[in-house]
């Protein structure tokens, strides 16, 4: 099993010579089972980096793109227009999350704010409302609820004897949600994390939607998960700040990092 990151940062990209080492891409996440097999999590602006690398790597034969979606704030749906292989014929891509999927990508592609309509992109996309768990290429992967404005999905992946779980754009609400969040957190190998915020930015920042290195270290340690990845990076935050907070995090769970582009992580 091995984690690629195509994207690790929040809200919008951000170019900026002091964010080079963590890159200024938005969530996009590959989790390659080999053998040509491989889920998506997320489709932000990493996700045309990966469409690129794809089109200079292609298989032999014809593969089916699996892509789960948190939700569908811009940040995590950006980068589906431009990802190359909508432009295929061959290809066939499933977009797995919540409910109006198609609704959300035939708003997002149309006049004037885009060329081509969705539905007459040239590959063949199905749209997959995801409401328990889909056994899908030898992983089981289970979708839960996060605590975000408008919702969105967390997601437990079980695949050769590994866990890995997806938990992007979340803050903590004292009570339900941080239990099943921990719940499914539980023994996990590896726990990507939403860790947007600075301790000093928190407080001003009540309700939207979004967590701390500190949140991050304390779903880890509750859940006894095994390494931590914090994630979904402020795009005002270079990578000074980046550093710092996964020095913190270091400090209360050693097994700390932060996410950075074409990072890649092997199980």
């Amino acid at each position: 099993m091995k984690i690629r990151i195509w994207g690790a940062r929040g809200s919008v990209p951000c170019f900026s010579k002091k964010k080079n080492h963590f890159g200024t891409n938005t969530p996009c996440v590959e989790l390659s089972l080999g053998h040509e097999r491989r889920l998506i999590f997320d489709a932000g602006t990493g996700l045309v980096s990966m469409g690129n690398h794809m089109s200079e790597h292609r298989p032999k034969d014809a593969e089916t793109i699996n892509i789960f979606l948190s939700h569908f704030h811009w940040d995590h749906i950006q980068g589906l227009p431009f990802f190359k292989p909508v432009f295929r014929r061959d290809a066939k891509i499933h977009i797995y999350g919540k409910e109006e999927i198609e609704k959300v990508f035939s708003s997002q592609m149309i006049t004037p704010f885009y060329p081509v309509p969705f539905g007459a992109l040239p590959a063949q996309i199905e749209a997959v409302h995801l409401e328990s768990p889909e056994e899908l290429l030898g992983a089981r992967i289970t979708p839960f609820q996060v605590n975000h404005p408008q919702g969105c999905i967390g997601y437990r992946i079980e695949a050769e004897a590994k866990v890995i779980v997806y938990a992007t754009d979340t803050e903590p609400d004292g009570g339900r949600l941080d239990e099943i969040l921990v719940s499914h957190s539980a023994g996990a190998d590896l726990l990507i994390m939403d860790s947007n915020n600075s301790l000093e930015e928190e407080k001003d920042r009540k309700g939207w939607g979004h967590s701390t290195w500190k949140d991050c270290v304390g779903v880890a340690q509750k859940a006894g998960v095994k390494k931590l990845l914090l994630f979904h990076h402020d795009p005002f935050h270079d990578d000074e700040q980046v550093f710092e907070k996964e020095s913190l995090a270091r400090k209360e769970f050693p097994e700390s990092y932060s996410a950075y582009e074409e990072m890649v992580l092997e199980f």
